[in-house]
C-alpha cells in the first residue's frame, strides 16, 4: 500500500502520497523574479525540542524518539528543489568530529534515486551548492574541501577577521558573502547577494541562531514544521528559533497542514507549512 497522510487544511480529509508530497509544492512559483525564495525546515516534539545532548553531552542531536525516514524523505524532497543550502560553521566541525547526523543533501542513498533524477530532469546540478554563517571562522577547511563538486560559500559579516578569511579562502574553494556591517550577518542584505550568485531556491538546513538571523532579516519565506506528537522533557534542549525577543512577533500564515499517523514510532506528526 502506498504511504499516505491526511490533508487536514484547506482541503480537510483528503488523503495524499507521502512521496512526492513536498516536492509537488513548487516552491517559489510567482515569486522568483524579484528575489531568492528562502525556505526552512524543523521536526520538533510537542514539548518543542528539536535536540537534546548527545552521547558526550558536549553536542545535541535530534532525539530518535522523533526522528522518522518519513519526516526524512520530506526533508530531502525539499533539499531536491533548492539550487543552494545554507547550513553553519558547526556542521562542518561536527563533520570533522564525525558527529554530523548526516552528508549534506540530496541523500546519496538509493531511496532518493529518484530526487537525484528529478533535479537533473528539470536542468539542475546534481546537488545544490553550499553556504554556511559562521561569525568566528572556526572552521575546519578538510570537511568544507569533502565537497568540491559544490560551490562553497561562506557567509559572514564585514568585520569578520581577515587572517582568518585568507587561510579558508587559501586552503579552500571557499568563497566569502560579505552581508552585514560587523562581525554578524545581516540577513536583510542576503537576498541581493544571493540574487547577484543567480541563486532562486535557498534551503537553510542549519539550526536556531541561523533560523534567527533570517526572521529578523525578513529573510525567511516558508517554514515546513513537523511536530512529532511525543514529549521528551529535559533541562537542556535546543528549539527552533534562539536569539533576542521579535518585536513584534513574527507573525506567519498557515499554508497547509497534513496528518501522519505512521511515525514516529508510538505516536504520530503533524506536517505543518507557514508562509
Amino acid at each position: 500500500m502506498e504511504a499516505t497522510v491526511i490533508e487536514l487544511y484547506p482541503a480537510s480529509g483528503t488523503r495524499k502520497p507521502l512521496k512526492g508530497l513536498y516536492l509537488s509544492q513548487g516552491l517559489g512559483t510567482g515569486e522568483l523574479h524579484e528575489s531568492p525564495f528562502i525556505y526552512s525546515n524543523f521536526i520538533s516534539s510537542l514539548d518543542g525540542r528539536i535536540a537534546l545532548p548527545g552521547p558526550d553531552r558536549n553536542s545535541h542531536q535530534v532525539p530518535p524518539a522523533i526522528a522518522n525516514n518519513r519526516d526524512w524523505r520530506l526533508f530531502q524532497e525539499l533539499a531536491a528543489q533548492a539550487d543552494l543550502l545554507i547550513t553553519s560553521a558547526r556542521y562542518f566541525r561536527q563533520s570533522e568530529d564525525q558527529e554530523a547526523q548526516a552528508e549534506l543533501p540530496v541523500g546519496a542513498s538509493a531511496e532518493f534515486d529518484d530526487l537525484r533524477a528529478w533535479r537533473i530532469e528539470q536542468g539542475m546540478s546534481p546537488q545544490p551548492d553550499i553556504a554556511f554563517f559562521s561569525a568566528s571562522l572556526d572552521v575546519p577547511v578538510r570537511a568544507i574541501n569533502r565537497y568540491p563538486e559544490r560551490n562553497v560559500y561562506l557567509i559572514t559579516g564585514s568585520a569578520a577577521d581577515a587572517g582568518k578569511l585568507r587561510h579558508i579562502t587559501a586552503a579552500s574553494h571557499t568563497r566569502v558573502i560579505s552581508c552585514g556591517h560587523d562581525g554578524h550577518v545581516d540577513a536583510s542584505l542576503l537576498r541581493n547577494r544571493l540574487r547577484e550568485l543567480g541563486y532562486q531556491r535557498v534551503y537553510a538546513i542549519a539550526g536556531p541562531a541561523v533560523l534567527h538571523t533570517l526572521l529578523q532579516g525578513k529573510a525567511l519565506d516558508r517554514l515546513y514544521h513537523t511536530t512529532a506528537h511525543c514529549l521528551l522533557g529535559g533541562t537542556r534542549f535546543d528549539t527552533f528559533v534562539r536569539g533576542s525577543e521579535f518585536n513584534p512577533a513574527v507573525c506567519m500564515t498557515l499554508r497547509a497542514m497534513y496528518l501522519d499517523t505512521h511515525a514516529p514510532d508510538g505516536a504520530s506528526q503533524t506536517l505543518a507549512v507557514y508562509g
